[in-house]
């Protein structure tokens, strides 16, 4: 077993058979994943046509006759846009994503170089002034200005003809419901109890705009405002006001900057903090429609707004929106070697909109070719496909319109295609053999190396020092120098950790390394030893995620002791079963689960393991927390007779007094946020049977020739390998699976179930290249061939 799966627990099997080793991803079609969506639909990238849907005017009722379209004129950039926030993601691990989150959106070395002579007049400059529409005029009713079509019929808008508000206005259900997915949003980005006050806060405002809307005699009183526990990182800060000028489904709201006498911070003085209010009045006034309160003419709807509120986002201004009402356009993204936001921010760059703009239901390996959904907010389809030429490592197709938008965790799992090259250690028949092990058998759940980061130091030992309140320790981890950083980041390391040099380090520092950056940040604010406050200026996202991976690393070994003392084909009396019906271990973005899920467990009794009542798979075993049920074994000190009963909280108990952590009684440090008790917890699944496995075994000569044909080379034009279109034979040989796990399920942890070989980006590569040695000697080459690892 490799130190680096021991490290974070992983050490036990589900079957006993030898092992074998394979070099994985050596070219980037030797992994393939495609997203399976919240249909159960494999999501494909095969065409890259826009549709040709006629287009409905921003003005007009879908049902309208009277648009005109316009196809005499180029498409129009976007006006100025207003970013939403993009809410952070705890379920992403501590590597690239985190990273090309916050680096800047301009990709330039994916373009070809021609793209400064681009014909298309929607990628120019954004700084521009629009004349604000008015009704009659052909911008208005969805023409380009100067278009030698004729203007249509005006039709009257909703929000501005002074009609009653019930055409406006939800009921308070109806409301809370079209806002569930930005209250989950907003709940990522500034926690739990900041998404509980907005909760509360919305519900007055719907109960209110009702009775407006009803003319009720007994309306509410008409809600105020609310103080939004404090946020200290101002990036954070910015982002939640942002998020609250995104518009409906919220009501009008406003927020401001105030200090809170009642909130200090750690030197007593008063703290500012977010300030929400309610601006909405019972009926829409109709300046709002040129500009509102404090608008400019043609900038936009209300403060800060932009306009006709048809293309708030990235969308045409001056032409017709092509989706009618639905606005969003939802589309297949397909790439190679890039990070999934690496490609947003290219593509927002490009369309000259904020990142926000674009959603997803979570990110895909980099080093592999993917494909996965993602929602654009008011951006044509035509826009984006005529984007494609432009564009290496990825491409953008399968166009359709919708009005969902796309949430993290949205999605029911992913399919794989893996390719195992130069299998070494097994025969053919060793291969059918331990293929078909795994599918009878399964996998053991862990948690990938993934989930604990790709530095030197791995995030669930961050996480411990949080957990002990050793801030200064925590720091210092954090800083920690890693293989492969670019000089002036590793020379700011230095700075830092040999020579105290806070200011030094900061200026040489990368703006992508968003811990590192807030903590030197922190430190220069709060002094040198103001560790504490340096790390509340991690974004939450990334803060919470060191504890969530200490999380993990408990579950792993946990497990281990489970599966190592009572085996995986056998449920045993004391094991947790879930009763829900919630099959999948798709982690909530939070970290958490419903209150409904985590009641949901049940502890198998002597006759229900007697008589077989579950299976394996049924078993899960607690993420600890402050609401989860411990598994209770009986063990036998030798007698048989004297058998008693033992809390096996024994063995998380054990596992984190090692780390001078205590899980169930209390904080063990006084900063709540850095604390297992401030976590519900959860329950995971130890093992799991991948659906629809199926194996080939592959005979082929050259060590570097392609095995499989992925998405995007099938778009180009490419045609299968000629190897395989003869049935090729060769000395070499390769397994290929194809396989579907379920979100928060790690494919590398399938493989080292199949190989028994670790999954360590260090140990692939001097697997790759020690094979790579041994094919040169046999056909007189440079052993220095291309090679993918990771």
């Amino acid at each position: 077993m490799s130190s680096c799966e021991d490290s974070v627990g992983i050490r036990a099997w589900a079957n006993t058979l030898p092992g074998f080793t394979g070099i994985l991803k050596q070219r980037y079609s030797d992994f393939m994943v495609n997203e399976i969506d919240a249909s159960g639909q494999v999501v494909h990238l095969n065409n890259k046509l826009a549709p040709q849907d006629k287009p409905q005017s921003l003005w007009q009722p879908t049902t309208s006759t009277t648009a005109v379209e316009d196809h005499s004129t180029p498409i129009p950039r976007a006006p100025p846009t207003t970013p939403q926030a993009s809410a952070p993601s705890n379920t992403t691990e501590l590597n690239s994503e985190v990273a090309a989150a916050a680096a800047p959106a301009v990709c330039h070395p994916t373009l070809k170089p021609d793209f400064a002579s681009a014909p298309n007049s929607n990628l120019h400059s954004n700084n521009i002034h629009v004349t604000k529409p008015t009704v009659g005029s052909t911008q208005a009713n969805g023409i380009h200005p100067g278009s030698p079509h004729k203007s249509a019929e005006p039709t009257a808008n909703p929000a501005t003809d002074g009609s009653k508000t019930s055409s406006l206005w939800p009921d308070t259900r109806q409301g809370l419901a079209a806002c569930e997915g930005q209250l989950e949003a907003f709940g990522k980005m500034c926690g739990l109890s900041n998404q509980q006050k907005l909760q509360d806060f919305l519900k007055l405002t719907f109960e209110y705009q009702e009775g407006v809307t009803k003319a009720d005699a007994s309306v509410p009183k008409r809600p105020s405002h609310i103080l939004l526990d404090p946020i200290i990182d101002k990036a954070q800060r910015t982002a939640v006001h942002t998020f609250f000028k995104q518009g409906s489904p919220l009501p009008k709201l406003a927020t401001t900057t105030v200090t809170n006498t009642g909130v200090s911070d750690y030197g007593g003085k008063p703290m500012s903090v977010i300030k929400v209010s309610y601006e909405g009045r019972g009926q829409k006034r109709k300046r709002d429609d040129a500009g509102g309160r404090g608008g400019r003419e043609g900038r936009g709807a209300g403060r800060g707004g932009n306009g006709a509120r048809g293309f708030e986002r990235g969308g045409q201004w001056g032409r017709e929106w092509p989706g009618g009402s639905k606005k969003y356009c939802r589309f297949a993204l397909g790439k190679s070697n890039m990070d999934t936001q690496q490609c947003l921010g290219l593509l927002s760059s490009l369309m000259h909109c904020k990142p926000g703009v674009f959603a997803t239901a979570g990110t895909k390996d980099k080093r592999a070719v993917t494909v996965q959904h993602v929602t654009a907010y008011k951006v044509a389809a035509e826009r984006l496909a005529a984007l494609n030429p432009k564009l290496y490592n990825f491409q953008v197709g399968n166009f359709e319109y919708t009005d969902q938008e796309l949430h993290l965790g949205q999605l029911k799992g992913n399919q794989f295609q893996v390719i195992l090259r130069e299998v070494q250690g097994a025969s053919r028949e060793q291969l059918e053999v331990a293929a078909a092990a795994l599918k009878a058998h399964g996998f053991i759940n862990f948690y990938g190396l993934q989930r604990f980061g790709s530095g030197s130091v791995p995030t669930h030992r961050v996480g411990v020092a949080l957990l002990q309140g050793q801030y200064e320790e925590a720091v210092r981890l954090i800083m920690q120098p890693r293989d492969g950083e670019r000089e002036e980041t590793a020379q700011a390391r230095r700075l830092y950790l040999e020579q105290g040099d806070v200011k030094g380090a900061l200026s040489q520092i990368q703006r992508h390394l968003t811990a590192e950056r807030a903590i030197l940040e922190g430190l220069s604010q709060h002094g040198k030893d103001g560790f504490q406050a340096a790390l509340m200026r991690i974004p939450h996202g990334l803060r919470t995620m060191y504890v969530h991976a200490y999380q993990s690393y408990v579950w792993n070994a946990a497990t281990s002791e489970r599966c190592l003392k009572y085996g995986t084909d056998t449920v045993v009396e004391g094991d947790l079963v879930l009763l829900s019906g919630e099959t999948s271990d798709a982690e909530a973005a939070s970290g958490e689960r419903s209150s409904a899920r985590l009641a949901a467990v049940h502890a198998v009794t002597e006759e229900e393991a007697r008589s077989k009542a579950y299976s394996i798979e049924d078993v899960v075993m607690p993420l600890p927390g402050s609401q989860v049920q411990y598994p209770v074994y009986r063990t036998s000190d030798g007698d048989e007779a004297s058998t008693t009963a033992q809390d096996t909280e024994s063995i998380y108990d054990r596992l984190a007094a090692a780390d001078n952590i205590n899980i169930k009684s209390g904080h063990t440090n006084s900063n709540q946020a850095f604390s297992i008790q401030a976590l519900t917890g959860d329950y995971r699944r130890i093992v799991h049977k991948p659906q629809g496995l199926q194996w080939k075994v592959l005979e082929y000569a050259d060590p570097d020739q392609p095995l499989a044909l992925s998405e995007l080379e099938r778009l180009a034009g490419g045609k299968e390998p000629a190897f395989l279109q003869e049935g090729g034979t060769g000395r070499l040989l390769a397994l290929q699976l194809s396989f579907q796990l379920p979100p928060s399920c790690y494919a590398t942890m399938l493989i080292r179930e199949l190989t028994k070989m670790a999954t360590g980006t260090a140990f692939h590569k001097s697997l790759t290249q020690k094979t790579a040695e041994a094919d040169a000697a046999v056909v007189g080459v440079n052993p220095e061939h291309e090679a993918i690892t990771g």
